[in-house]
């Protein structure tokens, strides 16, 4: 196939893929942008929904001729000029230097700075001899397939059409209901009063029709590998000299196959399901799995970036996988790339795994992401196996096996790595395709590739998101020292870790409540951005005239806000959160909108939820790019203001506020007039809506700090941090936890308490009194802990027999010289030794030992070596959150008084 100025060479035929044109006025969905460095350009894939196909689009299919090509650049300031022109001089046939104008928005001007231009990012950033290396830069550190992004402003998750050379932005027709909806917010709010609603309403529009696009259910396939174990060490990519014994592949159009490696003279007997292939050599299995793999725009995997796909890869260029003739399978028909193919024969994975037509999605690492544990999925898991995670959101599990993988019979070893597959896939299905349409929704939210929004955290996504408008407005982006010079905090800290004051807490009211209501600010720091047009350029700004008024001033602090022009974070997040709250929230509940078309809207509220709930959180946090310390400190100032106003508020209307913390207020018996009454008065006075979250049939206050449990309208027993519930908690403590839960749900008078006091006393008692007579199965006495990374990782290997053990430096050492070693990695180091294959997000089961560990593996235990006083110190632990409420102490109940003070030994 020929196009443009493409030539027949065997390395382009290598890379026909590359060649795969999107077709011309069709709408299709941009999924990624990459840099292919033979070809010297940024390439874009492209997902086809009509046939279900990856397309391809880079100047690369230009004529020679066209001059106006994007190369890689960065930025030098004036002061800058000659060390610059210096050094472009003295390569002049690799830099091009430019005069262009940026605006500067810390000082507010438009100024001249000096644009260099190379032919290869490297020659920007990214080795020893790079220009940023060696004269000071802006904007060096932008990858170049983000870089091509933010200056074509072509977004991610959003549709284009091919007219001729040239993409164009797909426009789909938006129902009248909804934009019903949408006019009511234009120019509605007067907290935009002080500067130009055009604005305001140019970034409501925008967003609202990129987000309305609709959203394919994108054809995908997920894979999972199983691997022959071999006693005392665990498969590597870079070793990869296991043989792949099977491949269990679930994809969205109905397929359910493995492949399985062919063994043992007699399989007669043995019965095999339909979904099952026998394959006679490894090269078979690889090669059928790379053709189905090559079939599918987006293949998903579990862990699939540190495990699956760098071992496919390795496996496939091994001739150890074709006995007869000892040849590899052809690189040109492996689907995988490695990108830093030197980094995984060295063990090291440093790079996510991708393919050359496709898509490829770790799960492991989405579900890792803490904003998407946290915002998208409520915190319904704790843990990040597969296993905890099906459990969580699937209410299935993965398939139980006693003993090693490679004894399971063909069809056992089949089910096992298909229903591992199916796991995977059904992750990303559940709930109508709830994970794909997030992922996609915050794509174009942020402006990031689909592979790197799955592998990167809540900052770069905001990052990703501000700088993409920088570019577009033709502002340049700010370096942390230029940002540090804004000033640093005004208040003092009362968490030590923090460097200003944050949330305001007010001191609960102890004891009982009854008929609690809780008002939650939504979304209290984005409105707040919003509403006082808080932004690294705004607060502190340059103009005498906003820092001498003091109305500008910021209460508690020595900042000033600027009324001169809007911020760019106050609009971008202010404009998200108006359209979350009165717009999506809205769409998703109205009824006379098709099922569909509420699904995905309440989708988009949910993924705008992710991104606000995590906006206050990264402008504080050193990490992010753009961390401007008085834009934190400023925020939390005026919400600290935000709640004491309406604090005074809730008493002069006689309502009694028993608690707050940070964005909730709890509020004793409350009318639902004066609700309604506070909550309008907050949105007129203050520009935040105050909104009912929680209603508590009552509410125990203790002494401990941020401490204190309640009981729902609907018997929902809610307790502040709830350590019972967490899964490594060993089960006799959590079933235990649970009893106690019950019998706080059938508290609903003050007199309960003292039959609930009583029962609650009889549960502890006898669970310390079951464990001190070693009546409690190891089973329940298991804590289970997962391996976050594999093994070799935390310096474990297989030990000689002896008396050694290994210690995180590899080395031998007697057990008793190790220290600060954590205790499943403890227990996992004698799994391992006795030949145990783990790998990351496994779960190691262990129990607390008089030995001289300290910890043994569930399996090897001796009931006579549980150290009791530990599990008594779990127990304490646990289940003070709730005694402490009730006014009870755990050492009083089970007869063992404190020892620390003589007082305590009477304590009641």
């Amino acid at each position: 196939m020929q196009q443009g100025n493409l030539s027949t060479s065997s390395k382009e035929k290598r890379e026909e893929y590359y060649l795969k044109k999107i077709p011309e006025n069709t709408p299709c969905l941009l999924l990624s942008s990459f840099y292919v460095g033979e070809k010297k350009s940024v390439f874009l894939k492209f997902y086809n929904p009509s046939d279900l196909q990856v397309y391809f689009w880079s100047e690369y299919f230009l004529p020679n001729d066209n001059t106006k090509k994007h190369q890689p650049y960065c930025f030098v300031k004036k002061e800058f000029e000659s060390e610059a022109k210096r050094v472009a001089g003295e390569d002049n046939t690799r830099y091009t230097v430019r005069e262009v104008k940026k605006l500067d928005d810390i000082i507010d001007k438009e100024i001249e700075i000096l644009k260099i231009l190379a032919p290869d990012p490297l020659s920007i950033g990214g080795t020893d001899n790079s220009f940023r290396e060696k004269v000071t830069s802006w904007e060096a550190d932008i990858k170049y397939h983000e870089s091509y992004l933010y200056d074509t402003g072509l977004i991610p998750g959003a549709y284009y059409k091919r007219i001729g050379n040239n993409l164009v932005f797909h426009e789909f027709s938006i129902p009248k209901r909804v934009d019903q909806y949408l006019n009511s917010l234009f120019s509605s709010n007067k907290f935009q009063s002080n500067f130009s609603s055009n604005e305001y309403d140019k970034f409501l529009l925008k967003w609202s029709r990129l987000l309305n696009q609709p959203i394919p259910d994108i054809k995908r396939l997920a894979l999972d590998i199983e691997v022959d174990s071999e006693e005392g060490r665990m498969p590597t990519a870079r070793e990869h000299d296991r043989v792949i014994t099977a491949v269990g592949l679930s994809a969205s159009d109905g397929l359910k196959r493995v492949y399985v490696l062919k063994r043992g003279a007699n399989l007669q007997n043995e019965y095999l399901d339909s979904s099952i292939e026998l394959c006679e050599t490894e090269k078979d299995i690889l090669l059928k799995v790379f053709r189905t793999i090559s079939e599918y725009p987006i293949v998903l995997t579990y862990n699939g970036d540190d495990f699956d796909l760098p071992y496919l890869y390795a496996r496939s260029q091994d001739p150890a996988i074709d006995p007869i003739n000892g040849t590899p399978v052809d690189k040109d028909l492996v689907p995988i790339v490695i990108k830093r193919e030197s980094f995984v024969k060295r063990g090291i994975q440093a790079d996510p795994v991708t393919l050359k037509t496709g898509i490829h999605i770790d799960l492991f690492r989405t579900f890792q992401n803490r904003s998407v544990q946290n915002y998208a999925f409520s915190h319904k898991y704790s843990e990040f196996t597969l296993r905890a995670i099906s459990e969580a959101l699937l209410e299935d599990t993965k398939i139980e096996f006693e003993g090693s993988i490679s004894d399971l019979s063909l069809q056992k070893l089949a089910e096992y790595c298909l229903k591992d597959a199916d796991l995977t896939f059904r992750l990303s299905s559940f709930n109508d395709n709830l994970l794909m349409k997030l992922i996609v929704i915050i794509a174009r939210i942020s402006r990031m590739s689909i592979e790197d929004i799955t592998r990167f955290g809540v900052n770069q996504w905001i990052r990703s998101m501000m700088f993409f408008e920088h570019r577009q407005q033709n502002i340049i982006i700010p370096r942390r020292d230029e940002l540090l010079q804004k000033g640093t905090s005004s208040t003092t800290a009362i968490i030590k870790e923090k460097k200003y004051r944050g949330g305001l807490v007010v001191e609960p009211e102890l004891g009982i409540h009854f008929n609690v209501v809780v008002v939650d600010f939504a979304s209290l720091y984005p409105s707040i951005i919003k509403v006082h047009n808080l932004s690294y350029e705004t607060v502190n700004c340059p103009h005498d005239e906003c820092k001498n008024d003091p109305v500008n001033h910021i209460e508690g602090t020595s900042h000033w806000i600027c009324r001169k022009k809007r911020g760019m974070t106050s609009i971008l997040i202010g404009t998200l959160r108006d359209l979350r709250v009165n717009y999506y929230k809205n769409l998703s509940k109205d009824t006379s909108l098709s099922k569909e078309d509420k699904q995905l809207y309440s989708v988009i509220s949910q993924a705008i939820k992710v991104i606000l709930n995590a906006t206050y959180g990264v402008m504080g946090a050193e990490i992010f790019p753009l961390y401007c310390l008085p834009v934190a400190e400023a925020t939390a100032a005026i919400g600290r203001t935000t709640t004491m106003r309406t604090i005074k508020k809730c008493d002069d209307d006689n309502v009694k506020v028993i608690y707050g913390d940070t964005d909730s207020l709890f509020l004793k018996n409350p009318s639902n007039e004066r609700l309604n009454l506070i909550s309008n008065w907050a949105k007129a006075e203050l520009g935040v809506d105050l909104e009912i979250d929680k209603r508590y049939r009552y509410v125990v206050f203790s002494a401990l700090k941020k401490n204190y449990l309640g009981v729902l309208e609907d018997g929902t027993v809610d307790v502040k941090g709830l350590t019972g519930k967490k899964s490594h908690t060993p089960p006799f403590i959590r079933k235990a936890f649970h009893e106690i839960l019950n019998v706080l749900k059938e508290v609903f008078t003050e007199k309960d308490f003292t039959n609930a006091k009583s029962k609650i006393k009889k549960i502890v008692q006898s669970l310390a009194e079951d464990l001190e007579r070693r009546n409690i199965p190891l089973e329940e006495l298991s804590f289970n802990v997962m391996i976050n990374k594999s093994p070799e990782k935390y310096g474990i290997r297989s030990a000689p027999t002896g008396d050694h053990t290994v210690s995180l430096d590899g080395k031998a050492k007697d057990s008793s010289n190790i220290k600060g070693i954590p205790q499943h990695i403890k227990a996992a180091k004698q799994l391992v030794e006795l030949g145990k294959e783990l790998k990351a997000g496994d779960i190691v089961s262990y129990v607390k030992t008089r030995t001289i560990d300290g910890v043994k593996p569930v399996s090897l235990v001796n009931k006579s070596e549980v150290d009791n006083e530990k599990y008594l110190e779990t127990m304490e632990a646990t289940f003070d959150q709730i005694l402490s409420s009730l006014n009870l102490n755990f050492k009083s109940i089970i007869g063992k008084p404190r020892q620390s003070n003589l007082d305590e030994l009477f304590w009641n």
